[in-house]
């Protein structure tokens, strides 16, 4: 990780973490998890990660529209993590809410991993300055970071924080290792050597499904990831009808 100061962030500096970092910040979650952190079918158990890993539960409230998720820190270090009811009760009657919450609760985890540092108090820094500037420092620290509904793969304006959040979020659901693994099996049972070879033959949407469905998210979600791990071209979503 580096972090440098920047004015334009909203706590006057920022933070960039390599590729490989994201993968094994998230892999480091779930092997503090225990083998069971992940079952075929069902995915990686989020909620089993962020108890074992973090030490806290999801509180399921009622949030302001259009924010699914929010994690509120504080100077001390602790953190709440706070989901959107609505979702929750939606995620238990539909599949496709259950994975935008399985999404959500990956991407708070995400700003925990990252993003926690930025909110531990400096007493000693800010005891060189007057009461009136310390609250003005704190107010402007914004201990509160929310996930939108309109926060996805692209278009993020500059909010470095959600971008990394999202890449947490990928690595944590769709871990590399083992969703190479299964990509690779899957090409391999079907005689094509490379992702762009299965699309060809119009298989490319079968092969995202299957592993969507293996790990339990979504198939956009799951096009970006093995966009991002090198398995499908890209572009080539506009080949297929994805169903999220």
């Amino acid at each position: 990780m580096k972090s440098w100061k920047d004015p334009r962030s909203p706590w006057g500096r920022q933070l960039r973490f390599d590729d490989h970092e994201f993968e094994s910040m998230m892999d480091e979650m779930r092997g503090r998890t225990g083998d069971e952190s992940f079952v075929p079918g069902k995915g990686v158990d989020v909620e089993l990660v962020l108890l074992r890993a973090i030490g806290t539960e999801a509180d399921y409230v009622d949030l302001p529209t259009n924010v699914l998720g929010r994690t509120i820190f504080s100077d001390d270090g602790g953190v709440k993590i706070e989901v959107s009811r609505l979702l929750s009760d939606e995620a238990e009657v539909d599949s496709l809410a259950r994975r935008r919450l399985r999404t959500t609760l990956a991407h708070e985890c995400g700003h925990v991993v990252c993003h926690q540092s930025l909110f531990i108090q400096d007493t000693e820094s800010l005891s060189l300055f007057s009461p009136s500037q310390v609250a003005a420092h704190l107010v402007a620290r914004q201990p509160i970071m929310c996930r939108s509904e309109g926060i996805g793969g692209a278009g993020y304006r500059g909010e470095w924080w959600e971008f990394q959040a999202n890449r947490c979020m990928a690595a944590l659901l769709l871990p590399r290792r083992m969703v190479g693994d299964s990509v690779r099996r899957r090409l391999a049972d079907g005689g094509f050597k490379t992702g762009e070879d299965c699309i060809r033959v119009g298989h490319g949407q079968m092969l995202i499904e299957q592993i969507a469905d293996e790990y339990d998210v979504s198939q956009t979600a799951t096009l970006y990831r093995l966009q991002a791990l090198g398995f499908i071209p890209t572009g080539a979503q506009t080949q297929m009808r994805l169903i999220d």
